[in-house]
């Protein structure tokens, strides 16, 4: 899938919302550095919580997780990149957060061996300084939502 500016990514965010509302979500998202994992993840936030006005969304780079809840919804926001071992992810309480609402893991394939066996993994690669090109892969119970994105 190409998208050739930010409002097609917001587009993609909105279409993987609609698997959310349906299933316990975990978005895997990994990419070069400014591939678009950030800007995802924030139009994938602000869309998920549309009535709350979520303005200040940042990268969870240095704080390692970031975490949104409204009206008992909730989203946990990861960023790997930092992170030297998975045993760092046990203060963060990953293995509980995984069964949340929606779980958002930047760079996640450096610990692919403890991400859950359903999930939906989005890699993005940088074509040009607007567009990218993206590959959506569903693994386990979202098998069936292939077609549909």
């Amino acid at each position: 899938m190409l998208l050739k500016n930010e409002s097609n990514t917001k587009e993609l965010a909105l279409k993987t919302i609609n698997i959310s509302k349906k299933e316990n979500l975990v978005i895997c998202l990994n990419g070069d550095l400014g591939s678009g994992k950030t800007t995802f993840a924030r139009y994938f936030i602000q869309s998920y919580f549309k009535t709350q006005k979520i303005t200040d969304i940042p990268s969870p780079t240095f704080t390692l997780l970031q975490v949104y809840e409204f009206h008992k919804k909730k989203i946990n926001h990861y960023d790997f990149y930092r992170l030297k071992s998975q045993e760092e992810l046990i203060e963060l309480n990953f293995s509980e957060s995984i069964l949340d609402d929606v779980c958002l893991i930047e760079w996640s394939n450096k610990f692919q061996n403890i991400l859950p066996r359903t999930r939906l993994e989005i890699e993005f690669k940088i074509i040009s300084k607007n567009s990218r090109s993206v590959s959506l892969n569903f693994f386990g119970d979202l098998k069936k939502y292939g077609k549909k994105i």
